[in-house]
C-alpha cells in the first residue's frame, strides 16, 4: 500500500528566535504613509525572525503611536456615550469641547509578518551576521543551523529569503562514527560578525570565518570563488586545543574584545546527584581568543575550575560589566575577566550541590532554575525567567569596578513558558514559545529617586602624580551630577524592571492530546464534526476546538431574497436612513440591489426586520455601486450603464447599445468605472462631480485599445501604491540607481569598516540618499476634499497575457508585466523597455475576474486577487519597493511588487452550473478580504501577524453581501442551500491558522481529553503539581531532608473533570479526585456490554493510571470504569444536569498504560501483559484473558476482531482474540527495536496496512504478507517503507474518510497526528496508479524547484536505517514538497509535466482529492 503524508496545522511552536535590526529593506527606508488624515506614521525598528521545527517565519517590529483608551471606554464605552449625547442634545456641533481631556498616545509595537517558509530540515538554531556586502545594501544576513549538521547563509532578495550558501558537515567523521545520541547542535556567531561556529559530535566545532576586509577577499586561494563572503570552513577538535576539553555543556562568544573570543562551558568528568559526597563542583570554565587569521592559535585568556556540578548555560555580559554569567539549577555565577568568582544561590540546595560560597540572601526566593532563560536587558541587570513564565530581575551590584553582591528580586510579571529570549530593539523583549502563544514585551524600567542637597567639591592642589586608572577610566574624582547643571543629583535607588506586553503571536504550542466529537449549530438541528486539541504543558492548557470552516450562525432570515443570484448592500445617503451610532456613516447600508433572472428590485433598508421595495428594473445587474460622494447609484447591466439616484430612479443613461457584445463585468471606484465585454473589448468612463454626468474616455490616449481579459479600477488608502521617477528626468546618475556599482561598492565597503554590529547614522543616510527618486501625488483641493479616496489606479489584463497598471487620471503606464497570466511567483514592472506582449499564450489559463482587496485585520494590506477558468486562485500581496531592480527606467515605474503568497485549486464537478465570483468585504468583526460565492464558496481573510488563508462551507452559496441596516458591525448576508440568511460570525472564532477555531485559557495543566457521545460531553484529566511525597512498602511517609529554603520535591496528581457544552464551554461541573501520587495515563471512550439497555451496550469512560513511587518502591496502577449520567434536581429547585459516576476500580500491580474495546469487552495493559475484561452487571471487571506484551504498552488499536499492540521499545504486536475459548492469538510482529508511539490501522478497499510513529519523529509502513520470503511465513512484519515527518507523535487518532456523505461504510481510514511543535499532520492512502504519477512529479520538484536554504527535500525524508542496505523511502509521499507544484509558474509546470507524461490539472486534481482535512 501507498500514501500520503500532509500538514493540515502548521507548527506554531518557536524554539529559536533572533533580532536583526536590518534584515529587510523596511528598516532603512521609511514605509509609505497611508493617505488617511488620521493615519498613525508607522515606523520599522528592527526583524525579529522565529522558527521552530521545520517552520521559519521573518517579522516586521512596527512601532507607531496609537490613542490610549479612556478607562470609561474600556468600562462600557457605550453607557458613557449615551449619557454624553444626551447632555449634547439635538446640537450638530458639540458645544464644550475644552472641557474633555486631551488624548493621550502611547507608543506601541506589533508583529507584521514579511514572509514564511518550511523548510525541508529541522532548524537547531539562528545567528546574525554581517558580510562584505552588508556595507553596500546595509541589510543583516541570517546564518541557519539545521540538525544535520548544515549551516545556509540566507539574505533578503526581491521580497524574499534568498540562498547564499549552504554549508554541510554530515560527512565528516565525526558525523559518521560520533554518538549522535546526545548531539545536541549550538550555533553561534562573533559579535563583530568574524566568525560562526557550529558544534559537532565528539566535542568539535565547525568554523565558517566571515570576510570582513576587501584585502581579505583579494588573497583568497585561486581554487576558492572570490566572490562569496566567507573562508574555507574548517572542522577543529577541542581536544587539539586543550586535552581537557570535553564535555562541552555550552559556548558562546563574548562581546568587547579585539579577537574572537569564545567561552565554554564543560565538565572534565560527569557526576550525579547519588555522588555528590565525593565528586561535585566538577565544571570548569574556559575563555580563549580563536585567531584564525595568523598561525591559527588559541591562546587562553581565563580558566576556572570547581564550578556547580548543575550548571545549565551560559550568558554574554555586557562590554560594560565584563565577564560570563553561569546559570546553575541553583543559582547564579559570575564569572569575571580575571577569574574571580561571585555567586548567589536562589535555593537552599546550593549547599548541598556545591562547595563555592555564595551570597545567601536570595535563597529565600526558592527558586528552580531548570528550564529557565536569562537576557541582560541593561549593563547591571539580568532578566531570568523561570520555566513556568515567572519573571525574575538579577542585579549585579558593583564593589569598585568588580561585581560584588548578586541580589534577585521577587518576581515582577509574567509571560509564557519561555523556550528562547532575545532583546528586540530599544526597550523591547521577544520571548518564544513552544507551548502556546509567544509575546513581544515591553521592557520597563523604574527608578526611586530622592533628591540630594547641593555640596561643595574640596578643591585640592595640583598634584603631579599620575593615577593610571584615572587616565583609562576617567577622573573618580569628579563628582557625579547625573547631568544636572546645577548640580543637585539624585540618590538614585534600585533599577526595577518589569515586562509588559506590546504584542502576541498566537501559537498553538506542544498538543498533550485530541480527541474529536460532535458540536451542534442552527439551535441543535446540524451537527459537524470538530477536533479538540489540548496544547500547553507547564503552567497552563489551552483547548483549541478545530473546525473544517468557518461556521454558519445565523441570525434570521432574509426571506425576501430567498432567489437572489447577487446581491449589493450600499452605503447611499437617503434621508428615511437609519443612523446608528457605532457604526461609521460611510458603512451604514441604506439600499439593496438584488439580481434575480431577468430582472433587479431595489429595496430600501431600516432596522426593521423587513425592507421594504421601492422600484424594480427589468433587467439583471452585472454591478453596482455608490457614485458622487454616496449620493448616486452606477448601475450596470449587460446592455446599459445607467446613473440613479438614492431611491433606485434614473437619473442619465450613460450607455445603451444593444448591438455590442453583452457586458460580463464592470468596475466601480468613485468617480471611475470601467466595463469589460465578452468579446474582450473594454471601456473606461468617468464622472464629472460638478455637473453631475458620467462620460466615456479611452484608456489608451493615442493608441487603439486592446482586447481584454479583465478590467479593474481600484483605490489605494495605504499609500503603497507610487512611483518611482524616470531616471531621465531625475537627474539621478546611474551609479545612483544601480547601488552596487564599482565605485559606490567599494566607498561603502570602506565606510562599513567603521560598524561590524549594525548600521550606522552615516551609512543609513548614505542609503536613503541613493535611494531612486519616489513620487507623490502633489495635494489638490480635488484630493483634499476626498482625502478618504486615496490614490486611483487602473488594471489591465489583455488578451496578450500583458498585466498593465495605469495611474489616473493621467492614464500613464507604470507597471508591465507578462507573469500574471502565467502565476509566477512575482510580479513587478519588468517590461522597462516598453515592447508590449503581443503573441497570446494558446495554453493559457485566461482570468475569469481580477479583483484589487485589502486583506487582513486591524490594518489591512493591499492583495490581488487572481480567479481562473480552471478554478485556481492566487492571491498577491502588494509590497512596497524601495530601490529599482534595474538599472535604468525610461519612464515612471510602479514601486510595488506583487508576491504570490497563496494558491489554490478551488474544488468544481463537471455537472456545476454555478461558477465562482469574488466579492470583496470589509469590518466584519474587524476583517477584511474577499468571499467566493460557487459550490464551495470560500472566505479568504489573513492578519498582521500571519499568512493569508482561505476557509470553506459545507453548502454551496449563491450570494453574498455585507450589511449594517439591523445596526451589527459584524453582520453579512449569505444565500446557501438552507435559505437566505442574516449571519454572524462567532466572537470566539479565532482565524490566525489554518484551521479556524475556537481557543480557551484553562487555569490547569491538562494531559488527557475524551468525548462522551452519549452525552455529548468532554472529559478530561488534569495534573496538579503537588508536594511529593515518599512511602515505604507498608504505605508510611518517609520524611526528606528538611530545610528553611529547600524546594521540597514535587509530583503531579491527577483529577478527572466533566465540562460544561452550549453557550457557556469548558466550565467544569463536575469531577473526580485521584489518590496521591496518581496520574492519568491513558483515558478513552469504550463501548462495553450492558445489560441495562436493550441494545446491550454501553458507552463508559475508561481511565487508565499509574503511581509514582520513585525509585525505592514498585509502582503499580488501577482501571476506572466512569459514565456520565444526567441528574435531575428536586421539584423545588427543577435544576438538571451532568455528573460522572464511578462504575468501578480494579487494582493493577503495574500501570495501566493503554486502554480500548473489541467486541463489548475492554482491552487494558497491566505492565508487560495484557488483558481483557468484561463488564459485569456494570459494576465489576473480570478478567477473560490475557497475553505477555513487551516492557510498557503505548497504545492499543482495534480493528475488527484484530489488535495492534505497540511497544515504548519493541515495536508492534499484531494480534487476535478468539471468544470461544477467551484467548489471544499473536499472528505477527515486528522484530526490529523501535521506540514505537503509536500503531495504527491504515485500510483502503480491502487492503491494510500497518503505520507506526516513534519518538524521532519517523513513519514506518509495514505489512502482514505471508507471501512474502522475508516474514518467515508471516510470523514476522515486512517493513515496506521508512519516512521521517519531522517532530515527535504526541496523539494519534484513526477517523473513517469518506468520498460523499452518502457512502454508509467508509472505504478508507485517515490518521491524524498531533506533534509536539503544534502541528497536525495526516496520512492518507493512495491509490498505485496515482502514487505513481505524484512520484514523478515530487521528483522534478525536487529536481527543478527553487528550495529555501537549498536544502534536499528527499535527503531530509530519508531515515538512516543500519539494518538495510538502501533506504526505504519510495512508499510515503511528501505532501509539503507537492503542496510546492502550485506554486511554479504555468511554463515551469508543463515543462515538468511533459517530461512525465501529464499535465498539470490532473496533477492538481489528484492533490485536491487527497487534500481536505476529515
Amino acid at each position: 500500500m501507498f500514501a500520503i503524508h500532509q500538514t493540515l496545522l502548521p507548527p506554531s511552536a518557536i524554539h529559536h528566535s533572533l533580532f536583526l535590526p536590518n534584515f529587510t529593506p523596511s528598516t532603512i527606508y521609511a514605509l509609505p504613509r497611508s493617505s488617511l488624515p488620521d493615519a498613525p506614521e508607522v515606523k520599522v525598528v528592527g526583524n525579529l525572525v522565529v522558527a521552530g521545527g521545520q517552520d521559519i517565519r521573518v517579522f516586521e517590529i512596527r512601532e507607531e503611536r496609537a490613542p490610549v483608551l479612556d478607562r470609561r471606554e474600556v468600562n462600557g464605552g457605550g453607557d458613557v456615550g449615551e449619557a454624553e449625547m444626551e447632555e449634547l442634545g439635538d446640537s450638530f456641533f458639540d458645544s464644550g469641547p475644552t472641557e474633555r481631556a486631551p488624548v493621550r498616545y502611547e507608543t506601541t509595537r506589533r508583529l507584521h509578518l514579511v514572509c514564511q517558509h518550511q523548510l525541508h530540515g529541522e532548524i537547531t538554531g539562528l545567528a546574525a551576521l554581517r558580510t562584505i556586502e552588508s556595507s553596500v545594501d546595509g541589510l543583516d544576513r541570517l546564518l541557519v543551523s539545521f540538525k544535520s549538521a548544515k549551516m545556509a547563509l540566507l539574505e533578503w532578495s526581491r521580497g524574499d529569503i534568498a540562498t547564499v550558501s549552504l554549508h554541510t558537515y554530515e560527512r565528516s567523521s565525526q558525523m559518521s562514527t560520533g554518538d549522535l545520541s546526545t548531539y545536541i547542535p549550538k550555533l553561534r556567531s562573533d559579535p563583530l560578525s568574524r566568525m560562526a561556529l557550529l558544534s559537532l559530535p565528539e566535542d568539535s566545532l565547525a568554523i565558517l570565518p566571515i570576510l570582513q576586509e576587501q584585502s581579505d577577499l583579494d588573497l583568497m586561494h585561486e581554487n576558492f570563488p572570490r566572490d562569496v563572503p566567507y573562508s574555507p570552513s574548517l572542522v577543529l577538535s577541542l581536544a587539539d586545543v586543550s586535552p581537557s576539553l570535553k564535555n562541552l555543556q555550552d559556548l558562546l562568544f563574548l562581546p568587547g574584545f579585539h579577537s574572537p573570543t569564545l567561552a565554554m562551558l564543560y565538565s572534565p568528568a560527569h557526576t550525579w546527584a547519588g555522588r555528590y559526597h565525593s565528586a561535585k563542583d566538577t565544571f570548569a570554565l574556559e575563555i580563549r581568543t580563536f585567531d584564525l587569521s595568523s598561525t591559527g592559535s588559541y591562546p587562553l585568556l581565563t580558566s576556572v575550575t570547581g564550578l556547580p556540578s548543575d550548571a545549565l548555560y551560559l550568558v554574554a555580559c555586557p562590554a560594560a560589566l565584563g565577564g560570563v554569567v553561569v546559570v546553575t539549577a541553583t543559582g547564579i555565577v559570575h564569572v569575571d575577566q580575571s577569574g574571580r568568582v561571585v555567586s548567589a544561590g536562589v535555593n537552599a540546595w546550593w549547599g548541598y550541590t556545591t562547595s563555592l560560597q555564595n551570597d545567601r540572601s536570595s535563597e529565600a526566593r526558592k527558586l528552580s532554575l531548570e528550564g529557565s532563560r536569562s537576557i541582560f536587558v541593561a549593563e547591571r541587570d539580568l532578566l531570568l525567567v523561570l520555566q513556568n513564565g515567572d519573571v525574575h530581575q538579577v542585579r549585579f551590584e558593583m564593589e569598585g569596578r568588580a561585581v560584588g553582591t548578586i541580589k534577585v528580586d521577587e518576581q515582577s510579571s509574567s509571560v509564557p513558558p519561555p523556550t528562547s529570549i532575545v532583546i528586540a530593539g530599544d526597550k523591547a523583549l521577544f520571548v518564544g514559545s513552544a507551548e502556546g502563544d509567544s509575546l513581544l514585551a515591553k521592557v520597563e524600567v523604574a527608578r526611586d529617586e530622592a533628591v540630594v542637597q547641593e555640596s561643595k567639591v574640596e578643591e585640592k592642589p595640583y598634584d603631579m602624580e599620575v593615577d593610571y586608572d584615572d587616565d583609562l577610566y576617567g577622573d573618580s574624582n569628579i563628582p557625579e551630577t547625573n547631568g544636572l547643571a546645577n548640580g543637585i543629583g539624585h540618590d538614585t535607588g534600585p533599577v526595577k524592571v518589569s515586562l509588559s506586553p506590546y504584542d502576541v503571536l498566537a501559537g498553538v504550542g506542544k498538543i498533550m492530546d485530541m480527541e474529536f466529537g460532535i458540536a451542534a449549530t442552527d439551535q441543535g438541528v446540524r451537527t459537524y464534526p470538530q477536533l479538540v486539541a489540548v496544547s500547553g504543558g507547564s503552567k497552563r492548557s489551552t483547548f483549541n476546538v478545530l473546525r473544517r470552516g468557518i461556521p454558519i450562525n445565523k441570525r434570521r432570515r432574509f426571506n425576501e431574497l430567498s432567489h437572489a443570484d447577487r446581491v449589493w448592500f450600499l452605503p447611499i445617503q437617503r434621508q428615511s436612513g437609519q443612523k446608528f451610532r457605532n457604526i461609521p456613516e460611510a458603512e451604514q447600508t441604506t439600499l439593496l440591489l438584488s439580481s434575480e433572472g431577468s430582472q433587479t428590485r431595489v429595496f430600501a433598508l431600516s432596522n426593521k426586520a423587513t425592507p421594504e421595495q421601492i422600484g424594480r428594473i427589468g433587467s439583471r445587474t452585472v454591478a453596482a455601486g455608490p457614485f458622487f460622494q454616496r449620493s448616486c447609484v452606477i448601475h450596470v447591466t449587460p446592455t446599459e450603464l445607467n446613473l440613479l439616484d438614492s431611491d433606485g430612479k434614473q437619473l442619465q443613461a450613460i450607455y445603451s447599445d444593444a448591438t455590442m457584445s453583452p457586458i460580463v463585468s464592470a468596475s466601480i471606484s468613485d468617480p471611475y468605472v470601467a466595463i469589460c465585454r465578452a468579446d474582450g473589448s473594454a471601456s473606461l468612463f468617468v464622472g464629472d462631480s460638478v455637473a453631475r454626468t458620467v462620460t466615456g474616455t479611452s484608456f489608451t490616449p493615442g493608441a487603439e485599445s486592446p482586447l481584454c481579459q479583465a478590467i479593474e479600477v481600484f483605490s489605494d488608502l495605504t499609500g503603497i501604491y507610487r512611483t518611482f521617477e524616470a531616471s531621465a528626468s531625475s537627474g539621478i546618475d546611474s551609479a545612483r540607481l544601480d547601488g552596487p556599482a564599482t565605485a559606490s561598492r567599494s566607498t561603502a565597503i570602506r565606510l562599513g569598516q567603521q560598524s561590524r554590529m549594525q548600521l550606522t547614522q552615516q551609512q543609513i543616510k548614505r542609503l536613503q540618499d541613493e535611494k531612486p527618486a519616489i513620487s507623490v501625488e502633489a495635494g489638490t483641493a480635488e484630493s483634499a476634499m476626498h482625502a478618504n479616496r486615496g490614490t486611483q489606479w487602473l488594471a489591465v489584463l489583455t488578451r496578450a497575457g500583458e498585466f498593465q497598471i495605469r495611474s489616473l487620471p493621467d492614464l500613464a503606464i507604470v507597471l508591465q508585466s507578462d507573469g500574471l497570466a502565467s502565476s509566477d511567483p512575482s510580479l513587478t514592472d519588468d517590461l522597462v523597455d516598453g515592447v508590449p506582449v503581443t503573441a497570446p499564450d494558446e495554453e493559457a489559463d485566461e482570468v475569469k475576474q481580477m479583483m484589487f482587496v485589502p486583506i487582513g485585520r486591524g490594518t489591512p494590506r493591499p492583495h490581488l486577487l487572481v480567479l481562473h477558468a480552471s478554478g485556481r486562485l492566487n492571491a498577491y500581496e502588494a509590497q512596497p519597493r524601495f530601490t529599482l531592480d534595474a538599472s535604468r527606467q525610461a519612464r515612471r515605474s510602479l514601486a510595488v511588487r506583487f508576491r504570490k503568497v497563496f494558491t489554490q485549486l478551488l474544488p468544481s464537478t463537471a455537472a456545476s452550473r454555478l461558477p465562482y465570483h469574488i466579492i470583496p468585504f470589509s469590518n466584519i468583526e474587524g476583517l477584511s478580504g474577499a468571499f467566493i460565492t460557487g459550490e464551495k464558496p470560500h472566505w479568504v481573510i489573513s492578519s498582521d501577524a500571519h499568512p493569508l488563508r482561505t476557509y470553506g462551507l459545507k453548502q454551496a452559496a449563491m450570494a453574498f453581501g455585507r450589511t449594517t441596516h439591523l445596526g451589527g458591525a459584524g453582520e453579512y448576508f449569505v444565500r446557501i442551500e438552507d435559505g437566505s440568511f442574516i449571519c454572524y460570525l462567532p466572537p470566539t472564532l479565532n482565524t490566525d491558522f489554518a484551521m479556524p477555531c475556537d481557543r480557551y485559557e484553562m487555569e490547569r495543566v491538562y494531559t488527557n481529553v475524551v468525548f462522551d457521545p452519549p452525552s455529548a460531553h468532554y472529559v478530561g484529566a488534569s495534573a496538579v503539581t503537588t508536594a511529593f511525597q515518599m512511602y515505604d512498602e507498608e504505605g508510611e511517609i518517609q520524611p526528606g531532608p528538611e530545610g528553611e529554603n529547600l524546594i521540597p520535591p514535587t509530583n503531579e496528581r491527577s483529577t478527572l473533570e466533566l465540562f460544561s457544552q452550549g453557550s457557556d464551554p469548558w466550565r467544569v461541573i463536575d469531577g473526580y479526585d485521584f489518590d496521591q501520587n496518581e496520574v492519568v495515563l491513558c483515558m478513552q471512550s469504550v463501548t462495553l456490554e450492558s445489560g441495562s439497555l436493550p441494545g446491550g451496550y454501553r458507552d463508559f469512560i475508561a481511565v487508565g493510571t499509574g503511581f509514582d513511587f520513585a525509585e525505592d518502591r514498585a509502582t503499580r496502577g488501577n482501571t476506572y470504569i466512569f459514565e456520565v449520567v444526567e441528574t435531575v434536581g428536586s421539584p423545588e429547585q427543577k435544576i438538571s444536569g451532568w455528573k460522572l459516576k464511578l462504575r468501578t476500580k480494579d487494582p493493577a500491580r503495574n500501570p495501566v498504560s493503554a486502554v480500548s474495546n473489541i467486541n463489548g469487552y475492554l482491552l487494558n495493559s497491566n505492565g508487560p501483559k495484557m488483558y481483557v475484561k468484561g463488564f459485569d452487571f456494570d459494576e465489576r471487571l473480570m478478567g477473560l484473558a490475557f497475553l505477555d506484551v513487551n516492557l510498557y504498552v503505548t497504545s492499543i488499536r482495534v480493528f475488527k476482531n484484530f489488535m495492534l499492540i505497540s511497544d515504548h521499545a519493541k515495536s508492534i504486536w499484531f494480534v487476535s482474540l478468539q471468544e470461544d475459548p477467551y484467548k489471544f492469538t499473536t499472528i505477527s510482529k515486528d522484530l526490529q527495536k523501535v521506540a514505537t508511539v503509536s500503531g495504527d490501522f491504515l485500510v483502503q478497499e480491502g487492503q491494510v496496512s500497518f503505520v507506526t510513529t516513534d519518538r524521532s519523529g519517523d513513519i514506518r509502513m509495514l505489512d502482514f504478507d505471508p507471501a512474502d520470503p522475508d516474514s518467515f511465513n508471516g510470523e514476522r512484519l515486512v517493513l515496506r517503507t521508512e519516512y521521517h515527518a519531522g517532530p515527535a507523535v504526541t496523539a494519534s487518532k484513526t477517523i473513517a474518510r469518506r468520498r460523499t456523505t452518502d457512502e454508509e461504510f467508509a472505504p478508507q481510514t485517515q490518521l491524524i497526528y498531533g506533534t509536539a511543535d503544534g502541528s497536525i499532520t495526516t496520512v492518507v492512502a493512495v491509490r498505485p496508479a496515482r502514487f505513481k504519477r505524484l512520484q514523478l512529479v515530487a521528483d522534478q520538484l525536487v529536481r527543478n524547484a527553487q528550495h529555501v536554504a537549498g536544502l534536499n527535500p528527499r535527503a531530509f525524508r530519508t531515515v538512516q536505517n543500519d539494518l538495510l542496505a538502501r533506504p526505504l523511502s519510495k512508499g510515503i509521499l511528501d505532501g509539503d514538497l507537492l503542496a510546492h507544484f502550485a506554486l511554479q509558474p504555468v511554463k515551469r509546470q508543463r515543462e515538468m509535466m511533459r517530461q512525465i507524461g501529464t499535465d498539470a490539472m490532473t496533477v492538481a486534481n489528484d492533490l485536491q482529492s487527497l487534500g481536505g482535512f476529515w
